[in-house]
């Protein structure tokens, strides 16, 4: 990729940061279930219940592209 660079080089140097995420203070608790209320929303049916077919076959689809991209983000990690 980068011909001129060993391989073993850290691409930046000095001490490693925390991402900007971690330290953060928490959501609201109104906007957090209003996040959960719009979430359980989008698997409801007409009449308003839960739809557990919806969910199941969002979670599959989830599964199906986390096996396809997997191995291409663990291949970025790799040292």
């Amino acid at each position: 990729m980068f011909p001129n660079r060993p391989r073993n080089q850290q691409l930046r140097q000095g001490p490693r940061r925390p991402p900007a995420w971690i330290g953060r203070p928490p959501q609201n608790p109104q906007q957090q279930s209003s996040v959960t209320a719009n979430l359980l929303s989008s698997f409801r049916d007409q009449d308003g219940q839960l739809d557990f077919n919806k969910m199941t076959e969002v979670a599959s689809q989830v599964g199906k592209l986390y096996g396809q991209v997997s191995p291409l983000i663990t291949s970025f990690f790799k040292k």
